[in-house]
């Protein structure tokens, strides 16, 4: 049975919130959200060591599903 993914997207912004990057953990996926959510607390840690002390780091752990062509991309 196959089964939708969870891949966890993180952001490093600067305070003022106007100016983000994406630094999504790309190699990692979960088999549900909730063992995702759970996951957050420690990749932000990890993300925030080799960042300035200012930078605000944001998360949020979404289902992976691919276009399917036919939908309008949303950005």
């Amino acid at each position: 049975m196959k089964s939708i993914l969870v891949a966890m997207h993180l952001v490093a912004c600067q305070p003022d919130l106007l100016v983000c990057q994406d630094m999504s953990v790309n190699t990692k996926r979960w088999s549900d959200i909730e063992t995702c959510r759970q996951d957050r607390i420690g990749e932000m840690f990890r993300l925030k060591q080799d960042l300035p002390q200012w930078a605000v780091v944001m998360s949020r752990c979404r289902y992976l599903i691919g276009s399917d062509r036919r939908s309008t991309p949303a950005f």
